[in-house]
């Protein structure tokens, strides 16, 4: 079958990566690619297709954190932590989000990102009993969503197509990941929090 560049490596060449068992049954196989690198980049150990492009996902996040601080937003502590991982949705998490939106002068109905139950009990219970419902503060997402908006209002970039590909902020976020990775972008897809997503290799 021929190579097709817009896809990942196929059932054919990637490798059994986990086994689980449950009372000495195997209950599941966990198939895919791996690979270990040294610091100077050069493979250590390989496990399946290694070449063939995937979705980095949520691994981009602190670089596109990255972007967002490059573009003068002043994140700390906390901050940065949430712009550059996923998060349950706790109530201190969504009250470091707030924050984040205040400082750059936003609201929450300007992140972009979907709005979601928390993952986090206490905060679910919480907007259940207030009858707030699904918060976009809660999504997973939402730091590094508020730290995109805040290098908006940073550089009086317009914060209604942040997520656009030819947004100013994405052409940096393009820039970062190309300089960190090492490759080109040559394709861009759309995470589930909407912004835009390229493979690698």
């Amino acid at each position: 079958m021929p190579h097709n560049p817009h896809a990942t490596f196929t059932v054919d060449s990637a490798v059994e990566l986990a086994v689980i068992e449950r009372s000495g049954f195997v209950e599941s196989r966990h198939i895919g690619s791996a690979v270990v690198l040294s610091a100077d980049g050069s493979v250590v150990t390989e496990l399946g297709d290694i070449r063939t492009p995937l979705y980095a996902r949520s691994a981009l996040k602190p670089l596109q954190a990255l972007a967002s601080m490059q573009s003068g937003v002043p994140l700390r502590g906390a901050q940065v932590a949430l712009a550059c991982g996923s998060h349950v949705g706790s109530l201190d998490h969504m009250d470091v989000v707030e924050g984040m939106l205040k400082a750059a002068g936003v609201r929450e109905d300007e992140l972009q990102c979907p709005a979601a139950w928390p993952q986090d009990e206490t905060a679910r219970n919480w907007l259940i009993r207030s009858e707030k419902g699904k918060s976009k503060l809660a999504f997973n997402c939402s730091g590094k969503h508020a730290a995109f908006l805040w290098a908006c209002t940073e550089n009086g970039w317009d914060t209604h197509s942040y997520l656009e590909p030819n947004h100013p902020l994405q052409q940096r976020v393009r820039s970062v990941i190309e300089e960190y990775s090492g490759e080109r972008i040559a394709h861009l897809g759309i995470d589930g929090c909407g912004a835009p997503l390229p493979p690698f290799r």
